[in-house]
This record gives structure tokens, sequence and C-alpha cells, in this order.
């Protein structure tokens, strides 16, 4: 059984990720490791339970059928644990979380801690990535909660909250740029870029810059995570653009510099928490979002008043009531 277990842990590591290797380093093994025991795990049901392609792989028709049954397994699980662990005295469970690099640092620890004075016995999952990483969490169900930026319209999920941030540009603290009070492009034409990562890039809203239709500098290096880009931006690499979430720690540190974009330069970013539709949430988890919603608010009103200039949060104020 433990071997059975292990192989279909590793089926649908695989099958999230779309890929071994990725699977593999999500779960710090070796990859030969995987590719043994999902080969071992074919053997044992007799059957194919995914296509090998040049880029990834697929489940199958009879993966898909695994992949259901693993879900339903490991969340009725959840549920048994649960529902044994509240005849031991006092309400048990696990709340997964999906979110953006951005608010793992202040906004889900704050909001855990508060949540755990209330219901010790709930843990928690966190789970970090690229947008596309984040709603694929929520969308197999594997995820109770979700903060994410510029989230497509067509996620099948409930909104709970959302925000809307302006984009600007990072840099150090003694770059000529620093001392202005708004920057248009055109502005940052002549300075070289740290530019987001492809896979980040490709499900954020900062994409549209980057399309050829605006003058930009020199790309002079890509960062996957936003922890990386703020490390070359601090090193004098170059300049980013971002919202300024997430680096109000460095700007009242004096190691970066966060200057808005002229208005019309690009859209605000969109941040919003998600919860699965239609799902009925335990008592633990629905008073959770409630103390989610009120740190994130809290963050994002301390956040302005001390990174954002008046006249941007009087603009992003009026774009949002127009």
């Amino acid at each position: 059984m433990a071997l059975l277990r292990t192989a279909l842990l590793y089926f649908d590591t695989a099958v999230r990720h779309g890929s071994i290797r990725r699977a593999a380093e999500s779960l710090h093994v070796a990859s030969s490791a995987i590719n043994r025991q999902l080969i071992l795990l074919e053997e044992e049901l007799g059957i194919e339970l995914f296509e090998r392609l040049p880029r990834g792989i697929r489940p199958t028709a009879a993966g898909e059928v695994l992949l259901g049954h693993i879900r339903r397994w490991n969340r009725e699980s959840a549920l048994l644990k649960q529902e044994i662990g509240s005849l031991r005295g006092g309400v048990r469970g696990t709340i997964r979380i999906a979110a953006a690099e951005t608010f793992t640092e202040h906004v889900l620890p704050c909001a855990m801690t508060k949540l755990h004075q209330r219901f010790p016995h709930v843990d928690y999952t966190v789970i970090s990535g690229d947008n596309q990483r984040i709603t694929n969490e929520l969308l197999a169900k594997d995820a109770d909660v979700v903060l994410a930026y510029d989230v497509s319209d067509n996620v099948r999920a409930e909104t709970v909250y959302t925000v809307s941030e302006p984009i600007g540009v990072i840099m150090t603290q003694d770059h000529p740029l620093a001392r202005r009070p708004v920057l248009s492009l055109s502005d940052c034409a002549d300075y070289p870029l740290i530019v987001p990562g492809r896979e980040w890039l490709s499900h954020s809203g900062l994409n549209v810059l980057f399309q050829g239709n605006y003058p930009l500098g020199h790309v002079v290096a890509h960062a996957e995570r936003p922890g990386i880009l703020k490390a070359l931006v601090r090193a004098g690499l170059g300049i980013a653009f971002l919202t300024s979430l997430g680096v109000e720690k460095e700007v009242s540190e004096g190691a970066l510099a966060w200057v808005p974009l002229s208005k019309g330069a690009i859209e605000p970013a969109r941040i919003s928490m998600l919860v699965p539709r239609g799902r009925v949430h335990p008592s633990y988890l629905t008073a959770f979002i409630e103390v989610l919603k009120n740190e994130f608010a809290d963050y994002v009103a301390v956040n302005r008043r001390s990174v954002v200039p008046d006249a941007v949060l009087e603009r992003t104020h009026k774009m949002r009531a127009d």
C-alpha cells in the first residue's frame, strides 16, 4: 500500500505540473524515481495512464479517471481526519492556500496566526508560484483560497475580494529616475530592464509592455520569481516594473525606490481573492476567509500610505469609480 500511495502521489503531481521533471523538482526526488513508479503503476493497472509529449505529459482517458479517484480519495481522507479529530476536542482541519509570493511574507502569516488563536487544531498548506500554477490549484479543487494577480474572468471561481493597484518602476534609491514623482514609459527607455520570466509574464498584465508596441530599454535579465527580480534591481543591474505591493519593506529600508507610471501607460494590476465555486465551507475556513480579507485590506491601506503618492491614490480611486 505504501508503494501504491507513492505512485499515486507521483502520478497526481506529474499531471498537475504537466511534466515529470517539474514534478520531481516539486517533490524533491529524482525524475528517474518518478518515472519508474509511473511505469510500475501502468503495469499494475494494465493500461496506459499518460501520453508523453515533446514538452511534457498528458493523461489519457484512463489517467483522467484515475486522477478523479485520487483527488476524491485525498479530499475524503482529509474530511475523515477532520471528523475524527473533532471527536478528540477542538475543530480540526487543513486550509489549503495558493498565493502569489507577494502575500506569503506578511499577509498570510498574519492571517494564519490570528486564526490559530481561534482554531488551534487547524493547520495549513501554502503553495506559491506563478498565476498559472495558482489558478490550476483552484481549478483542481486542491486550494481552498487563492490570492493572485490578473486572474482571467473565465476562471470558474467565486471572487470574494478584489483591488486594483497601480504599476510603477522599482530602482535603487540613487537611480536618476528615483526622484521623479511619476514616470512615462519613454522615461524608462534609456535604462536596462529586468523583466519577469516567460511563465510569470505570460499570465501577468505586464505582458502588454513587452509585445513590441512600447519604447523600452534593453532587457538584461529575466527573473522567474519576484524575490530574484528585486535582488537584481537592488544590485543595480537595471530597473523593473511592479506594483508597490511587495516592495514596501525595501522602500522603507532605503534599498529600493518605487515611482508610479503615468496615467494610461498600463492598466493597474488587479489582485483577487478567490474560492472554489459552489463549495460549502467548514466553519474554520469561513472564519479564515474573513480574517484574510481584513488582513489583506489593511495591508493594501498601509502600503498605500507608506509607498504610493497621494496623486496616484486619487487617480486609482477615480479609475475604479469610473
